[in-house]
Order: C-alpha cells, then structure tokens, then sequence
C-alpha cells in the first residue's frame, strides 16, 4: 500500500510561525501593560530572537535581553577602568585614555551597574513590576546608548595612538 506523507514544516515556516506567536503574546502584553512596540523594543534589544518554548515567561526573557545588553556594555568598560594585572590589551587602553575620560566612564559604569542589579531584583517580581522596569530602561535607553557610542568611540581613538611598546613601559605585576 502506498501511504500519504505529510510533509514536514520548513525550518523558514516555523520561524514565521514562532515570530506571529512571539507578536501575538507580546501585542498581549503590551495592551495590559503600556509597553513600547514590539519592533521599536526589537530594534534596540532584538527581542525576536526570543524563543518562547525556551525562554520561559515572555516578560522575563524580554528583561534579560535588555540586562544582557547592559551588561555586555559593562563589559566593554570594566577593563579600561580597572585593567586586571597581565593584560595588555586593558593597559593599551588605560594608558591612552584622560583620566576625566576614565572618571565619565566610571560614572556610566555605576549607572548601568544600578540598572542591571535593579532588573536582576525586579525579575522575582510582579508582571507588573517588571513592565515597569522595561519602560524605565526603553525611556533611559537613548542616553545609555548615547554615552556608551561615545566611549566605545574614545576607546578605539585610544588604539590609533601611537604609543612605544607598553611592555617594555609596564611596571611588573606579578
């Protein structure tokens, strides 16, 4: 006997499939709560990428990608305020940069810090609560964006400074 087959899915239709659910449950959750739209959030925090059936509640998963991003910010940061001992890609970077300009860094490092440790507490709260704290960071965005552009930029004008080998220039440390 021949048999009828159902032909599986596309990889390309159940991504479609998956982004409609992911827009269907955040249009929900942005009617009850007063949340920017879902491609203005996506543009900056690329919630799309999302995956429901693996992130859990829609609402948390969208704070962790907007804690994941303040913290990736961190992360550019940390080491030309703080340059650990035995790096040299750190001091390159210390030692081409003002200090006012580390001391703004500082600064912006703190703010972020606050915002992270502020989402990490709000996550083990209320639905509510937690759109409150998307709609603080979405609000504050631009700034936070703003500032981190400019000290990437000055970070990498560290770099085209031409500098003779920090090497032979370090002080031991070891």
């Amino acid at each position: 006997m021949h048999s009828m087959r159902r032909k599986a899915p596309s990889k390309v239709s159940i991504i479609k499939m998956e982004q409609k659910e992911l827009k269907e449950e955040y249009g929900n959750l942005c009617k009850k709560h007063g949340l920017p739209k879902f491609e203005q959030l996506d543009g900056e925090f690329e919630i799309r990428a999302i995956e429901l059936n693996r992130s859990g509640i829609l609402i948390k998963a969208i704070l962790r990608a907007m804690t994941n991003k303040l913290g990736m910010f961190m992360n550019y940061i940390e080491p030309v305020i703080s340059a650990p001992p035995q790096n040299l890609h750190a001091l390159i970077e210390m030692r081409n940069l003002s200090e006012n300009d580390r001391s703004g860094m500082f600064e912006f490092y703190k703010e972020i810090s606050v915002l992270l440790h502020e989402n990490i507490s709000t996550e083990l709260k209320t639905e509510k609560e937690i759109a409150q704290q998307i709609k603080k960071i979405y609000k504050a965005w631009p700034d936070i964006k703003k500032k981190e552009i400019i000290f990437l930029d000055k970070i990498t004008s560290a770099w085209k400074k031409r500098e003779e080998n920090p090497t032979v220039k370090a002080e031991y440390s070891g």
